[in-house]
């Protein structure tokens, strides 16, 4: 019977070691897990986010450029816009015959087309917004409205409307400068 009670203690104090050093390696892990939030949040509030201990890899951090009123060279021209809309209009719409098939998503294309014209012109800061609207004529009354919250100095609108032989499409631009 005394034999039994000492490799009972011997195995209940093994196991007592066993959970502490167990506790004792949760608890470090957590602390380096903590130390590690606080250098990368560190790290982050002067810039080096990107950079992690050991790792050669740099974040590139743009400054602001303070920038409040577009340059004269590169003003959204409501003209200009307009005459990129009618000329991608032509270019796809000229020939065609509505099909309710397609035009949808031609609509989708042609937005696509005319966001990527003007942001060719040279407008770089500026979000643009192009918006499509292809149906079938079929002499009904169609009214199409849009509101938008800008700064009038610098954001501006183009809208062109193009007739086909039975379908009829207009093309809306928003331009908003951000800095």
């Amino acid at each position: 019977m005394n034999i039994m009670k000492k490799a009972h203690t011997r195995m209940t104090a093994n196991s007592v070691s066993d959970r502490k050093s167990e506790m004792s390696d949760t608890s470090s892990h957590k602390n380096s897990k903590t130390r590690f939030k606080l250098k990368m949040k560190m790290m982050s509030s002067l810039g080096m986010a990107g950079m992690v201990s050991g790792s050669k890899s740099h974040t590139v951090v743009y400054e602001n450029t303070y920038k409040t009123d577009p340059e004269d060279d590169h003003r959204f021209s409501q003209v200009k816009a307009e005459q990129i809309i009618y000329s991608v209009f032509e270019n796809y719409l000229a020939k065609r015959e509505y099909d309710a098939k397609r035009f949808p998503s031609l609509s989708k294309t042609l937005s696509e087309l005319i966001k990527e014209r003007l942001r060719d012109s040279g407008l770089d800061r500026y979000k643009i917004v192009s918006v499509v609207t292809l149906c079938e004529n079929r002499d009904q009354g169609t009214r199409v409205a849009s509101r938008c919250l800008w700064n009038a100095k610098h954001d501006n609108h183009a809208s062109v409307v193009f007739e086909g032989a039975n379908f009829f499409a207009v093309g809306s631009v928003y331009a908003v400068y951000f800095d």
